[in-house]
């Protein structure tokens, strides 16, 4: 009898290490869904300054996003622009780029 419900223990504890692990593949694949055209153009702005490893031009794209309260984009939008610079500005060009990438890949409907 202790042998089933120790098996039957070792089911649970899988499943569960199984489903933590899933859930965290797909919040780490998860791209950003469709975005406002905004949004779009900004992601296009920085990966050209993370292609080009530009400050200058990152430092352009900060300013527009600053300047863009008029366009009214969406919070969560302007929050992952914000750190996709702020990835930028602390070396990580790759990373940053990947990111700028991913947020115009995902626009693209099949």
């Amino acid at each position: 009898m202790e042998v089933k419900h120790r098996r039957n223990f070792s089911v649970v504890i899988f499943s569960v290490l199984l489903l933590v692990l899933v859930a965290g593949y797909l919040s780490v694949t998860r791209g950003y869904g469709e975005v406002s055209p905004e949004t779009y153009q900004f992601s296009k702005a920085l990966y050209s300054a993370c292609l080009k490893k530009s400050d200058e031009h990152l430092a352009k794209v900060e300013e527009l996003l600053d300047e863009s309260d008029d366009l009214s984009l969406p919070s969560n939008e302007r929050i992952w622009i914000d750190k996709i610079i702020k990835l930028a500005r602390s070396g990580d060009w790759k990373s940053a780029a990947k990111k700028a990438k991913r947020m115009m890949e995902d626009q693209v409907k099949y």
